[in-house]
């Protein structure tokens, strides 16, 4: 009976570790997720500022627009580069809640402890013996 309650101890913690290398994974996964979204805001920005560019070089040209038409052009590329802009930045503030609950559940499964636990210092020499790491000579 023994012997199982090791073992099961020794699958607990093997599993315990398997599932901290996953978890591990998708904290990885979920960094590497935030840093293309804001890549993606940062060239959205980009964008916008060349659609400005050119919507203003046309409308300068364009005498038949009034003032208040050309700003109301110009109004709309910010409006969609905003919107576009706040929905990548809910998706990155979802990305980092996740990764900090899937931080919290991880300190709250290991504790104080590795992933394994204590392993494998909980575990005694199958002899019984005690190993000593000096030189046989030195003991005395």
């Amino acid at each position: 009976m023994a012997a199982t309650n090791s073992t099961d101890t020794i699958m607990e913690k093997l599993k315990r570790a398997g599932r901290s290398l996953v978890e591990s994974g998708t904290k990885g996964m979920l960094k590497t997720d935030v840093v293309f979204l804001e890549r993606e805001i940062k060239q959205r920005k980009q964008t916008f500022g060349v659609e400005v560019y050119e919507s203003m070089g046309a409308l300068e040209i364009d005498n038949d627009m009034s003032i208040e038409e050309k700003e109301h052009q110009i109004r709309l590329a910010f409006d969609r580069a905003r919107k576009d802009i706040a929905v990548i930045q809910a998706k990155i503030e979802c990305k980092k809640e996740e990764l900090l609950v899937l931080e919290a559940q991880q300190q709250a499964d290991t504790g104080n402890t590795g992933f394994l636990g204590d392993f494998p210092g909980n575990i005694p020499p199958a002899c019984g013996n005690v190993v000593m790491s000096g030189h046989p000579s030195d003991i005395h």
